[in-house]
C-alpha cells in the first residue's frame, strides 16, 4: 500500500492551515514519489511518525533543526524500532542516491529513520542532524562508502 499525503500531513494541514502553503503541498507531492519507490522496493509497511511540521511545531521538537526539511515538506520520519529499515537503507544506498534521498545518522535516530529529499549542508548522504550527542552511539558505526555523498 502506498504512503499517502495524509500520512505525511497528520492533519496538520487543517490544524496549521495558514502555514500549509502551495509550496509545502507541492514539496510533499515531490517527496512522495521517492518515498513510494522506497516503500515498494522495501516490501514492508512504513509507518510515518512525522512528515510536514510547521515551523512553530518544529521548534518544540527536541533536537530538531530550525532549517529542518520537515518544515519545507521535504522530509519524513518512519518508525524503525528494530533497525530493519536502517539495515535495508544501508544495503540500498545506490537507490537512495538515484532518488535524491538523504538520511540522518542512525546513531541520532535510534527508533526512526529520517528520509529527506535534497542534500543537507554537509552534502553527506548520511548526515549528523545536530550538535547534540547521539541518542544511541552504538546503534551504527557510521561507516558507508563516500561515493554515495554528493
Amino acid at each position: 500500500m502506498p504512503i499517502s499525503k495524509d500520512e505525511l500531513l497528520k492533519g496538520r494541514d487543517k490544524t496549521y492551515a495558514s502555514d500549509y502553503t502551495r509550496e509545502v503541498s507541492d514539496n510533499l507531492d515531490k517527496l512522495l514519489i521517492p518515498l513510494n519507490k522506497i516503500r515498494d522496493a522495501y516490501g514492508e509497511p512504513m509507518i510515518c511518525n512525522s512528515g510536514w511540521r510547521p515551523a512553530s511545531l518544529n521548534a518544540t521538537v527536541p533536537g530538531a533543526a530550525s532549517h529542518s526539511h520537515h518544515v519545507l515538506g521535504l522530509a519524513a520520519d518512519f518508525s524503525d524500532i528494530d533497525g530493519k529499515l536502517m539495515t535495508w537503507v544501508l544495503k540500498n544506498l545506490d537507490m537512495m542516491q538515484q532518488l535524491g534521498i538523504y538520511m540522518e545518522d542512525f546513531s541520532w535516530t535510534p527508533t526512526w529513520c529520517h528520509l529527506q529529499l535534497g542534500a543537507p549542508a554537509s552534502r553527506k548522504r548520511i548526515f549528523v542532524p545536530n550538535s547534540n550527542p547521539p541518542l544511541a552511539p552504538d546503534r551504527w558505526n557510521g561507516q558507508y562508502d563516500a561515493k554515495f555523498n554528493t
